[in-house]
């Protein structure tokens, strides 16, 4: 299948319209701020409601619509609150998955890519991470950077290559006593989104790349290396339920 081929995924199109109909690329940054901060709240709300869908039980996951958003963290002795975008809690463990959301959702007007503040968004998320890593160290968080589909050709690299390469480096803990990978993401994304002014796109289109794959220097990823949202977080709840590490054996034949 080719991306011009893929169908848009419901939930993304309903954070589209949460944001607004269109992208305020003229706005100014009060403006693109909001855009972005609606786009995400109906991110997480997606995110949320398939994790919802999946073989986790008797857990709290939050957001469950718009505009509830989630508890602020505090673990103890942290003596600072952090807001996650999506949390799964268990009423006697407390928070076992966070998911952080971060955008980069507009051209940066003077050479036109999408990472200009990549840094500053890998520094919040790593911050995030940390804070939650140093006092729930078995907690598995979860990294995801939106960016439109213009984001894989805007250059070489482009702006979608260059932070695949960038999250992986801030992703992927050893062991979870390593207080030195505390700010590392257990598993991150690249999600990658249409508007419908894409020609040959229709609005709403969405896949997830794991960082741990090859991105094309310049160019849309492979369709097979993407996921789509619920293959994204089946893969997320096997890797931090472990199960993605059981191998079964065939028996002994009688």
């Amino acid at each position: 299948m080719r991306w011009s081929e893929l169908q848009p995924t419901p939930e993304i199109v309903q954070a589209l319209e949460h944001a607004g109909l269109s992208r305020p690329e003229d706005g100014d940054q009060n403006q693109k701020r909001a855009w972005s901060k609606a786009f995400a709240d109906g991110c997480a709300v997606a995110v949320a409601a398939q994790l919802r869908r999946s073989r986790l039980t008797g857990k709290t996951i939050r957001p469950a619509k718009l505009g509830e958003g989630t508890e602020p963290l505090t673990p103890l002795g942290a003596g600072t609150k952090k807001r996650i975008d999506v949390t799964v809690a268990d009423p006697v463990l407390g928070l076992e998955i966070g998911v952080s959301l971060k955008g980069m959702n507009f051209r940066d007007p003077t050479n036109e890519n999408f990472d200009k503040n990549l840094t500053g968004r890998l520094y919040e998320l790593g911050d995030e991470v940390r804070m939650v890593h140093e006092h729930l160290p078995h907690c598995f968080m979860v990294g995801i950077l939106f960016f439109p589909l213009e984001s894989t050709t805007d250059k070489t690299p482009s702006s979608f290559a260059h932070a695949v390469v960038k999250l992986r480096e801030r992703t992927g803990r050893l062991d979870a006593a390593l207080m030195g990978h505390a700010a590392k993401c257990d598993a991150s994304y690249v999600a990658l989104y249409t508007l419908g002014t894409e020609p040959g796109y229709a609005r709403g289109i969405n896949r997830f790349f794991n960082v741990e794959n090859a991105p094309p220097r310049r160019g849309l990823p492979q369709v097979a290396l993407t996921l789509t949202l619920e293959e994204m977080v089946d893969q997320v709840v096997s890797m931090a339920t472990f199960e993605h590490s059981i191998t079964w054996s065939d028996p002994e034949q009688e």
